[in-house]
């Protein structure tokens, strides 16, 4: 797969959602992740920022749009490697980043070994909320065992996306990859078998959804895999709100 360049995904005067580009799977090893940025006025954060081996990518590409001192927040959803291993390299260039994550992970940063402490926003499970200085916000909204049992995905309520971490990944054949998921039904069959394994019950998926009711939701940007728009992120969570997962799939043993 060739390299993907970066790309302004939202914008208007005041606010940017940028998608980080993918780079060569054989280079940055493993399945290939997305990074995201939200950028408000003077404010930049930086979400997933990815693997030890993404790093080199994903900060070439930021500052395309931000000085390093722009840089506010680094958000980890959980605490996966391929989410967190970065971390190290991020605080090095920049040590006054805010590293946001749950509570129930702040305990294991020190096993990263980061080369400063980090200035860390801890999470309680009921999740929070970031004010931006254009006036929108950043929610941070419980999405616990899903699938980590500290998990959180952000919603942007200026553009209206809302960022899934694991949720919503898809692997995709190289030679199928596009950045926008384009034939739903085609895209379940790449999703389905992950969601099953990965998601860890059908109660917690069916309390998420709970909690998002009620927002505007534009964009569906998941970890791994296409990004979810319009009609597409209506169908996803539809498509959500009907599936067994993990230990209420009755079908795991049979």
């Amino acid at each position: 797969m060739e390299h993907k360049e970066s790309q302004v995904i939202w914008q208007d005067k005041e606010h940017q959602f940028i998608w980080l580009g993918m780079g060569d799977p054989d280079k940055e090893k493993g399945i290939g992740s997305n990074q995201y940025m939200i950028v408000d006025q003077e404010e930049a954060y930086i979400l997933d920022p990815g693997g030890y081996h993404v790093f080199d990518r994903v900060f070439n590409n930021v500052l395309k749009f931000v000085s390093l001192d722009k840089i506010k927040g680094l958000f980890l959803s959980h605490q996966d490697p391929d989410i967190c291993a970065s971390l190290i390299s991020w605080l090095e260039a920049r040590p006054d980043a805010q590293v946001i994550i749950s509570g129930l992970w702040t305990r294991f940063i020190s096993h990263l070994a980061l080369p400063v402490d980090p200035k860390l926003y801890s999470l309680p499970d009921e999740g929070g909320e970031i004010t931006l200085p254009s006036g929108g916000s950043l929610r941070f909204i419980p999405a616990h065992f899903l699938h980590s049992c500290g998990n959180f995905h952000v919603y942007d309520s200026r553009s209206r996306t809302l960022f899934t971490g694991d949720l919503g990944a898809a692997i995709i054949p190289d030679k199928e990859w596009t950045l926008f998921v384009g034939d739903f039904d085609k895209h379940i069959q790449m999703m389905e078998g992950f969601h099953r394994r990965y998601m860890s019950s059908t109660r917690a998926l069916r309390a998420y959804l709970d909690r998002l009711r009620g927002l505007e939701i534009d964009y569906i940007c998941p970890q791994h895999g296409a990004i979810f728009q319009k009609n597409n992120a209506k169908r996803f969570l539809e498509w959500l709100s009907g599936l067994e997962v993990g230990v209420d799939y009755k079908q795991w043993g049979d």
